[in-house]
C-alpha cells in the first residue's frame, strides 16, 4: 500500500509546478492577474489532482505526466469555487480560511477570473507530453463534458433550484452532487487513465470509480459543515437552506452511506493489486477526513 509519506513528492511536485503555471500565465501588473494569483494560492486539499496521478499511475504510466491534468483540474475546480462565492451564487465571504475573490478585488474582477481560469484550463490539458493528437482531443473533451452545461455547472443550477425549496428526494440530491461534486472528481480519474493510454473500459472503470467516491465525498462534505474546519463560512450551507445530506437522514445514516459508497468504488479496483494502492488510499483518505 503506497503511504502517505510516499504521495509526498507528488505533492512537492505539483505544487512547484502550481507556482510555476501561476507565474508563467499570471505575470502581468494588472488587477485581474492579481486576482488570479490570489485565487490559485487557496491551500486546496489537491484532491483532484491526486486523483489524476493515482489514476495515471494506476494504468502503468507515471504519475507526473499526468501533471498537466492535474494543474488543469485544479484551475476548474478553482474557477468554480470563486463563482459559487458571488453574490449571485452562494455569496460567501470566507474560502480556504480567507476572504474570497470577489471581497478582496470585486464581483466583476472575480467573474473574470473564473472565466480566465476555466479557458486556460483547456490550453493546460493541451501541454501533456508523450500522448497522440487524438488523446489530446480525448482529455479535453472529457474535461469540458464534466465542467459544463451536462456536468459540474448542471449541478450547480440544481443545486440553486433546491435551495430554500421543500419537495425534494433523495433521487434530487444524488443528481445535484453527482453532476456539482461527482462529475469533476469522475474526470479527475478518468483523464489520468487517458494520460496513461488506458483501453476504453479501463478509463470508463476510473470514471465510475470517481462518480461514486465524489458522492461519497459530498456526503462527508455535508456532515462537516458545522465543524468550523474546512476553511468555508461555518454551517452556511444549511443557513441558507441548502439541500444537504443531514436534510434527508441522520448524521449516523449518512455517514454509514457514504462508507458503503466508498466500499463499492472500491470493488472497481480489486483486481489492479498494487497499482491501485494509491487509489485506495486516496479514497479511505476522503473518507475519514475531518476538514
Amino acid at each position: 500500500m503506497v503511504s502517505v509519506i510516499e504521495l509526498s513528492p507528488w505533492l512537492e511536485r505539483f505544487e512547484a509546478e502550481w507556482l510555476k503555471t501561476q507565474n508563467n500565465l499570471y505575470s502581468a501588473p494588472t488587477r485581474l492577474h492579481a486576482a488570479c494569483r490570489y485565487a490559485l494560492a487557496g491551500q486546496g486539499k489537491r484532491i483532484r489532482p491526486l486523483l489524476a496521478m493515482a489514476a495515471a499511475e494506476a494504468v502503468g504510466s507515471s504519475w507526473e505526466k499526468a501533471l498537466p491534468a492535474a494543474m488543469a483540474l485544479e484551475f476548474v475546480h478553482t474557477y468554480s469555487l470563486v463563482h459559487d462565492d458571488l453574490p449571485c451564487m452562494d455569496d460567501d465571504d470566507l474560502r480556504r480560511g480567507r476572504a474570497t475573490t470577489h471581497k478582496v478585488f470585486d464581483e466583476a474582477t472575480a467573474l473574470l477570473v473564473g472565466d480566465a481560469l476555466l479557458t486556460d484550463a483547456m490550453g493546460l490539458l493541451l501541454e501533456t507530453p508523450d500522448v497522440p493528437s487524438a488523446t489530446l482531443v480525448e482529455l479535453v473533451k472529457t474535461l469540458s463534458l464534466a465542467a459544463g452545461g451536462r456536468g459540474m455547472v448542471y449541478g450547480q443550477d440544481l443545486d440553486m433550484h433546491w435551495t430554500g425549496r421543500s419537495g425534494f428526494t433523495a433521487e434530487d440530491l444524488d443528481a445535484i452532487h453527482l453532476n456539482k461534486t461527482g462529475a469533476l472528481i469522475a474526470a479527475a480519474c478518468a483523464l489520468g487513465g487517458l494520460v496513461g493510454q488506458a483501453a476504453p473500459d479501463v478509463v470508463e472503470r476510473l470514471r465510475t470509480f470517481g462518480s461514486q467516491l465524489g458522492l461519497a465525498f459530498q456526503i462527508i462534505d455535508d456532515l462537516l459543515d458545522n465543524s468550523g474546519t474546512t476553511g468555508k463560512s461555518q454551517g452556511k450551507d444549511a443557513d441558507s437552506g441548502k439541500l444537504t445530506y443531514l436534510s434527508l437522514m441522520p448524521h449516523d445514516e449518512a455517514h454509514a452511506r457514504a462508507e458503503r459508497l466508498t466500499e463499492e468504488a472500491l470493488q472497481n479496483l480489486l483486481s489492479w493489486g498494487e497499482r491501485g494502492a494509491a487509489l485506495r488510499l486516496l479514497a479511505m483518505k476522503l473518507l475519514q477526513r475531518s476538514y
